[in-house]
């Protein structure tokens, strides 16, 4: 074993396994076609981040043919108790909720409960009503939908919802007057069910018309309250039946439990250049089931849950013999939604952002398509079924800009054979 591989090694066996919840298989880097000099790069850019307290820790995990190859740790979950992070640390993973949302969901499409062009409307009649609110000069009018927000609209971003911030007045008021704004420096979502929540939408004035354009926003909050009308089941209870169980993602949920609250690490934010915690683990409110259960971005799940539904979506649908999606709906949650529809311009399917990826180098360099997305709190995510790979990167640090995560993914890639 050379000292590359011995490291890359060393890096899976931070803590025991047996501190983990059905661990992955884990393997040799080498033995699956990446290079062990590549994810000692990455391992030393992470350390650097935090030897250089520009992060206050992260977590990298990569897994290629159903195995992981590489975990790396550093750092702490909380700088001002100076906790270490854990293999098992249970994180916020805010927006990489959607993603798990949107299987569910696609899983009654499978079983016929809806179809992706269905008007929202036929199942919440408060839809109906709904109007865009067009901006001219200095004044503003609503007018009518030209056609319905359709369920498509929820999964591909193009309703016309935003999260009603960093937008004229004359459209956040209605967010504002509709209590439908994200609390708390954006961390924890509005105070009522997503019931309530559906039918305040309901009356807030689109952006745009249905379909023009993507608008990121509420679109998957809304999916889960649908999710919870054509299943005649709580969303927590669908997503736990439909994917978590399945899949072994034990740790995954809208909050911890007391039992595992010691394994929950805080939120960091930023004053003044310096790195503060806004979210103190053994405080949060995540520490309580919420009212609102926010398909979109309400979460928490370690490291070893995700990456098994990220091995799930490598896999087109299944893990460990159990198949939460059909393959071939699968792969039209990767087939991209928007229009136009080339190489040079953003895509985004039913669930997930698509993107072209380079990887090895030289003569061994080519081109495959990634299937990703991120959260709030700067977790970020990429699966690449060709390759029969994933990264993950979490650490905990609001807002987002997944600086750390776009630098070490491209390391890995390009280490790729």
């Amino acid at each position: 074993m050379t000292r590359h591989t011995l490291l890359a090694t060393t890096l899976l066996l931070l803590l025991p396994l047996s501190l983990l919840a059905e661990p992955l298989p884990r393997g040799d880097a080498s033995s699956v076609g990446i290079q062990a000099e590549a994810l000692e790069t990455a391992a030393e850019e992470l350390k650097s981040e935090v030897k250089e307290k520009k992060i206050a820790g992260g977590m990298h995990m990569v897994l290629r043919h159903g195995k992981v190859v590489h975990f790396a740790i550093e750092g702490v979950g909380d700088i001002e108790d100076n906790r270490s992070l854990k293999a098992d640390a249970i994180l916020r993973i805010y927006s990489m909720s959607k993603p798990i949302t949107s299987v569910a969901a696609m899983k009654l499409w499978e079983e016929g409960k809806f179809k992706l062009d269905d008007p929202v409307a036929k199942y919440i009649p408060a839809f109906k009503q709904c109007q865009v609110l067009v901006m001219e000069g200095d004044t503003h009018k609503l007018v009518a939908l030209e056609r319905p927000i359709i369920v498509r609209d929820l999964f591909r971003h193009t309703a016309g919802y935003t999260y009603g911030t960093g937008m004229p007045e004359a459209f956040g008021k209605h967010y504002q007057k509709e209590q439908m704004l994200y609390t708390n420096r954006g961390m924890f979502p509005p105070m009522m069910t997503i019931a309530e929540a559906a039918d305040r939408l309901a009356r807030i004035p689109l952006l745009h018309q249905p379909g023009a354009s993507f608008t990121y926003g509420l679109n998957v909050d809304l999916l889960g309250r649908l999710i919870e009308i054509w299943s005649e089941t709580p969303l927590d209870d669908y997503l736990q039946k439909t994917v978590f169980e399945p899949l072994d993602m034990i740790d995954t949920g809208f909050s911890v439990p007391a039992d595992k609250a010691d394994r929950f690490v805080s939120c960091h934010g930023s004053e003044d250049g310096k790195l503060i915690v806004v979210d103190k683990a053994e405080q949060s409110p995540y520490l309580q089931k919420p009212a609102f259960l926010s398909g979109g971005g309400g979460l928490v799940s370690t490291m070893e849950d995700y990456a098994r539904f990220c091995q799930a979506l490598v896999n087109l649908g299944e893990l460990d013999g159990r198949r939460v999606l059909a393959e071939s709906t699968l792969r039209k949650m990767y087939t991209n939604q928007l229009s136009p529809a080339s190489s040079d311009s953003f895509r985004f399917g039913l669930g997930f952002a698509i993107q072209d990826i380079s990887l090895g180098g030289g003569d061994r360099e080519r081109t495959a398509i990634a299937y990703r997305w991120g959260g709030y709190a700067n977790t970020s995510f990429q699966v690449i079924p060709s390759e029969g790979m994933a990264q993950v990167f979490m650490r905990q640090l609001i807002p987002s800009n997944h600086r750390v995560a776009r630098k070490l993914f491209p390391i890995v890639y390009q280490g790729t054979e």
